[in-house]
Order: C-alpha cells, then sequence, then structure tokens
C-alpha cells in the first residue's frame, strides 16, 4: 500500500473516531499546526493544507483522534481502515442511515449506551458475526420491517 493511500485510510479512521469522540469545548482560537505534536502531524499529514480553514472544535477533535489513532493496537487499526472501507462502499442512503444512528446513539443515556457496549462484548464472536451476516444481507424492505418491529417493542416496554 502506497504511502498517500496510507494516509487517507488515517484520515478517514480520524474522522470516525471523532464521531465517538465525547464533545469538549476547543479553543477560540483553534489550534496552530506546529502547536501538535510530530505524531499527530504525521497522522494528520493529509490535511495539513486545510487546517486553518478548519473550525477550532474541529481541529481539537482531529488533534485527540491523532492521539487516540497513535495509541491503538494494530489490530484496532486494521478494523477501523475495515470499517471506513466498508462505510465507503454504502449507498448514500446507508450512509445517511450509519450517521442517523450513530447519532442516536450518542444521545442515549451513558447507561444505556454502556449496557448496549456490555451486551455486544458478552456476545461470542460467532454471534456476531451471525448478526452482522443478518443485517447485511437484509434487503432494504427487511430492513425496514425491522426498524418497525423495534419500534412496536419500545412503544410495548414504555406502556
Amino acid at each position: 500500500m502506497n504511502l498517500s493511500i496510507k494516509h487517507h485510510y488515517l484520515v478517514m479512521g480520524l474522522v470516525l473516531l471523532c464521531f465517538a469522540l465525547s464533545p469538549k469545548q476547543a479553543m477560540a482560537e483553534g489550534i496552530a499546526w506546529d502547536d501538535l505534536n510530530e505524531q499527530q502531524q504525521q497522522t494528520l499529514s493529509g490535511i495539513k493544507d486545510r487546517w486553518n480553514e478548519l473550525p477550532p472544535h474541529r481541529q481539537e477533535k482531529l488533534s485527540k483522534g491523532a492521539e487516540k489513532w497513535a495509541k491503538m493496537p494494530p489490530e484496532q487499526k486494521e478494523r477501523a481502515k475495515e470499517n471506513i472501507t466498508r462505510f465507503k462502499n454504502l449507498s448514500p442512503e446507508d450512509k445517511a442511515l450509519v450517521k442517523e444512528h450513530m447519532q442516536k446513539f450518542r444521545q442515549l443515556p451513558a447507561e444505556k449506551r454502556k449496557a448496549l457496549r456490555e451486551r455486544w462484548n458478552n456476545m461470542s464472536p460467532e454471534q456476531k458475526e451471525k448478526f452482522k451476516s443478518r443485517i447485511r444481507n437484509m434487503s432494504p424492505e427487511q430492513r425496514q420491517e425491522l426498524r418497525e418491529k423495534i419500534k412496536e417493542r419500545k412503544m410495548e416496554r414504555a406502556q
């Protein structure tokens, strides 16, 4: 893999990681490129030319994402790259749906997010793969039907 493709993957990985980072108050004046450490600059080198055009809160998220990326074990980086590739290959509609679900997840109470993560982490690799395969192989109609069933269950629990 050539260097520019690696940088592309790194930048895309950081963009997705930024979705997972909790929002923090960014510095009003932003972060100067020269204030980033060498590792951050290397990771973010693909956007160096646009760095000063980014809003301060975006610079803050990207700098934190670059720190997080540098600390990731290679296996986790590889999974992130695979997720990025899968996301890039989605239709615009599916990308919008993924973003919507991510936003909804971030808006859940911390306890609910924790419970969902624990539920996922307690699943065996086979169970996880079966679930992912089932979702991947659904038609748009089947996905809509599943969404409706989930809404019905939520309404029943709320009563």
